[in-house]
């Protein structure tokens, strides 16, 4: 745990706010950071991000009272982080897909993080096409633990689905969470087998 406490790049929070308000991991130590501070060393030249306000742009007829995330006028990109509870309520899951499509329909392209996903610098060429020099993540760190209760057994069946599907674009973030959840040798707590049978159900799917 010691080797991760000095990493400049924490856990995902929506903001730098709630970064601080969460403070330290209970299963890392890891600190975290916020979606904001991200986007900057992503887009350096981008400054008209706007987070969580309704769009005000919209075609004639259309009313919405959705707020994304982060939203940047001339990128046309949105920035979505799906925490804890997009996991945890089948009608949220639902909500998310319909609210992607009807930015999609906006002419945005719509980026959806999930919590248990890290910006490396490999997640952030393969979202946002973009080359960072700097170091992000660490990609052999953790983000799922029995004491953060964030783990399969803390979410709804959807849930588990949905994170299943989402880990096969991130297979080296699937291997290191898997891996970590059955070093914790309480299955209980961690759900993760049916993670892992999920996963496998998916791969043989497709």
């Amino acid at each position: 745990m010691a080797k991760w406490n000095d990493n400049k790049w924490g856990f995902l929070r929506e903001t730098t706010e709630k970064a601080i308000e969460a403070g330290i991991d209970l299963d890392t130590g890891l600190h975290r950071n916020g979606l904001d501070e991200y986007l900057k060393v992503i887009f350096p030249q981008t400054n008209d991000w706007i987070h969580d306000k309704t769009i005000d742009d919209l075609p004639y007829g259309v009313k919405s009272r959705r707020r994304p995330d982060y939203r940047s006028k001339s990128l046309k990109l949105i920035v979505e982080f799906d925490g804890l509870q997009h996991y945890q309520d089948p009608d949220k899951i639902i909500t998310d897909y319909e609210t992607s499509k009807f930015y999609e329909e906006l002419g945005y392209k719509v980026v959806r993080i999930p919590y248990f996903i890290q910006l490396t610098n490999k997640v952030v060429k393969q979202l946002f096409d973009v080359d960072v020099t700097e170091p992000l993540f660490d990609e052999t760190i953790p983000s799922l633990g029995a004491k953060g209760k964030n783990t399969p057994a803390y979410l709804c069946g959807a849930g588990v689905d949905r994170m299943a599907k989402e880990f096969h674009n991130f297979p080296e973030q699937y291997k290191v969470n898997l891996n970590f959840l059955k070093s914790q040798n309480d299955e209980f707590h961690t759900g993760a087998s049916l993670l892992e049978k999920l996963y496998a159900d998916y791969e043989v799917e497709n």
